[in-house]
């Protein structure tokens, strides 16, 4: 991974000058606001307490004590995760990525399209891996999946990772993919196909990613469940060299790899 990447904020360069640096977005925003909310309350009440329960009756005061002191070590361990979420979003899911993509056989002339593109981090990686080729994202650019989503930060980050001219982004529903079959060489989809909350739709999503993927094309599946079901999907579809890869904690959330290639 090259340094700073995916990091949000500046960097500083040459100790005085400001650059901007690509922001893959943080996932389930939501919930690491929660954790960080009930954390921090769960903290203050742990810390008041002892100055609080002083005016209560003894028999009172050492019951409720030893609650406060409870609570608050369970707001520690709230803003613990929240915190951790965070690195997964800013550092752990760039290097599961580039670990993902160093896995296939790169020729550069390759189309490659990401089902979920979010803030571009499989689209641009994929982008950097290209001379002649072209990587297509698509997303419905939901803010409850990632902060801040939208094309426009996409586009933002290709321009920073100097691939804006090898990538397009549209916005398009994994079940219907608004492409001809057999498309493309390499499909990619991360942590995205989970938030399709019916089996059906799953599927549909899966056929629809084999069907605009070309005879011999690989595709990869990156997400925190369904892992199995992808794979035995892929294997009723007639793919061959199906994988499913061990649990990664780089995203800190247990996360698998699905692979498989469709018969040329």
């Amino acid at each position: 991974m090259l340094p700073g990447r995916g990091l949000m904020g500046l960097q500083m360069k040459g100790g005085s000058r400001d650059t901007p640096l690509p922001d893959y977005g943080i996932d389930a925003p939501d919930a690491v606001r929660r954790f960080l909310t009930m954390g921090t309350l769960a903290i203050v009440v742990g810390f008041a307490a002892p100055s609080l329960v002083a005016m209560l009756p003894p028999q009172y005061a050492q019951t409720l004590l030893g609650t406060a002191r409870s609570l608050g070590w369970m707001g520690y361990a709230f803003v613990a995760t929240a915190c951790v979420m965070l690195w997964g979003s800013r550092v752990g899911k760039l290097r599961l990525r580039d670990k993902v993509l160093a896995t296939l056989p790169w020729r550069g002339d390759e189309q490659v399209l990401d089902v979920g593109c979010g803030h571009g981090l499989m689209l641009i990686g994929a982008a950097q891996r290209l001379t002649s080729g072209r990587a297509v994202g698509i997303d419905i650019w939901r803010a409850q999946d990632q902060a801040r989503n939208s094309p426009q930060a996409t586009l933002r980050n290709a321009r920073l990772e100097s691939v804006a001219g090898r990538i397009e982004v549209r916005s398009a529903d994994a079940r219907r993919l608004p492409f001809d079959a057999a498309s493309f060489d390499v499909v990619l989809s991360s942590w995205t196909l989970h938030n399709i909350a019916e089996r059906d739709g799953r599927r549909r999503a899966i056929e629809e990613i084999m069907r605009v993927l070309r005879p011999g094309g690989r595709v990869v599946l990156i997400d925190i469940r369904h892992g199995a079901e992808y794979a035995a999907l892929l294997r009723e579809l007639g793919c061959a060299q199906v994988r499913v890869g061990a649990p990664s904690f780089l995203f800190v959330t247990p996360t698998r790899v699905v692979s498989a290639q469709k018969p040329a």
